[in-house]
C-alpha cells in the first residue's frame, strides 16, 4: 500500500516537472492522482448516486444509517487542478459510514482549463441550491486540501447574504496560502514526503492565473464564521496555512479548534483509512458534528 502511494507520487511529480505550462499533460496527471482512490476499497454498504446540480457533476453518498436532518457537502482536494469521484470515492464512503450522514461530493471545475473563480462559483451555486432545497436540514461543509480553499472562498462570497450559513465547517489539511509564503513551506519541507513549495507554486499559478490576490484564500477576512474544526498533520508544509487561519478565525467564530496529528502527512485519511490517526480523526469530526448539528 505504501509502495503504491509512493509510485503515484513519484509519477505525478515527474509529470509536473517534465511537462510545464501549456505543454503539461494535465489529463495524465489527473489519471495518476485518481489512483489514490484504489489504495483501499470503498464501503460497499454506502449507496452512491450521481447527478448534475446547477450544471455541476455531484455524487450523493448515503450510508446505511444516515441521519434524516443533517448532511455534508464535501469539496475534494487536488491542488485546484486534480481530484474527482474516483480519487475520493473510497474515502467518502468511509466518511459517510463513520459520520452517519449523507454526503454530497462536488466535482467543481478544475484549473487550468477553468481557473479562479470557476471552482469557487460552482461550490457557491451548489451550496445555495442545497440550502434552498433542504430548508430544514442542517448543512456541514467539509474540505480537504485545495477543497478547503474552495470552501473558504465560497463561504466568503455567501457572507452577508440572506443564505443561511452552514452549522459547521471541517477543514482537513487545507491549502490556503497560494503565495506559498507561510513559514512551514520552508521549516517543514524536510518532513513532508508529499508536497513541495515549487510544485504548489506551479499549481497555484494554474488556478489563480492573472488574479493572484483575488484567488488567494489566505487574503480573505471574515467578521463572522460558523463553528469550525481544523485538522492538520505535523509533517506537512501546509501546516501554517491551518495555524494562521485558526489564529484569525477563532476571534470571530463561536467555536474554533485546531488539532494537530503528530507524524501525519497531507490528508492522511485519503491513504490510510484504518490508521489510528484516521480513526481518531473521524471520532473528532463525528463529535464536532454531534455537538453543532
Amino acid at each position: 500500500m505504501k509502495k503504491l502511494f509512493s509510485v503515484i507520487l513519484a509519477v505525478s511529480r515527474l509529470q509536473v516537472y517534465a511537462q510545464t505550462h501549456n505543454d503539461m499533460n494535465i489529463q495524465h496527471i489527473r489519471q495518476q492522482f485518481d489512483q489514490l482512490g484504489n489504495i483501499y476499497p470503498a464501503d460497499k454498504t454506502v449507496e452512491i448516486q450521481s447527478t448534475t446540480l446547477a450544471g455541476v457533476p455531484c455524487h450523493w453518498f448515503t450510508p446505511a444509517h444516515a441521519m434524516d436532518n443533517e448532511l455534508i457537502i464535501l469539496l475534494h482536494g487536488g491542488s485546484y487542478a486534480l481530484g474527482s469521484l474516483q480519487s475520493h470515492k473510497a474515502m467518502t464512503t468511509r466518511f459517510a459510514t463513520a459520520l452517519r450522514r449523507k454526503i454530497l461530493l462536488v466535482e467543481y471545475a478544475l484549473a487550468p482549463e477553468h481557473p479562479f473563480p470557476a471552482g469557487r462559483n460552482d461550490a457557491e451555486k451548489i451550496y445555495r441550491l442545497i440550502a434552498a432545497a433542504f430548508p430544514t436540514v442542517k448543512i456541514f461543509l467539509l474540505g480537504d486540501s485545495a477543497g478547503g480553499g474552495i470552501l473558504l472562498s465560497a463561504l466568503h462570497e455567501l457572507s452577508g447574504t440572506p443564505v443561511r450559513q452552514p452549522v459547521g465547517v471541517v477543514l482537513i489539511s487545507p491549502w490556503l496560502d497560494l503565495r506559498c509564503e507561510n513559514e512551514s513551506y520552508e521549516t517543514r519541507s524536510a518532513d513532508d514526503p508529499i508536497m513541495t513549495k515549487a510544485e504548489l507554486k506551479q499549481f497555484a499559478g494554474y488556478y489563480a492565473q492573472d488574479q493572484p490576490d483575488a484567488a488567494n484564500p489566505a487574503q480573505l477576512t471574515f467578521t463572522t464564521f460558523p463553528p469550525v474544526l481544523i485538522l492538520a498533520g505535523s509533517r506537512e508544509v501546509l501546516y501554517d496555512d491551518s495555524r494562521h487561519f485558526y489564529e484569525h478565525i477563532r476571534s470571530v467564530a463561536p467555536f474554533a479548534d485546531m488539532i494537530t496529528f503528530d507524524d501525519q502527512t497531507h490528508v492522511w485519511p485519503l491513504t490510510a483509512i484504518q490508521s489510528p490517526a484516521t480513526i481518531s480523526t473521524l471520532e473528532k469530526i463525528s463529535a464536532f458534528m454531534d455537538i453543532h448539528g
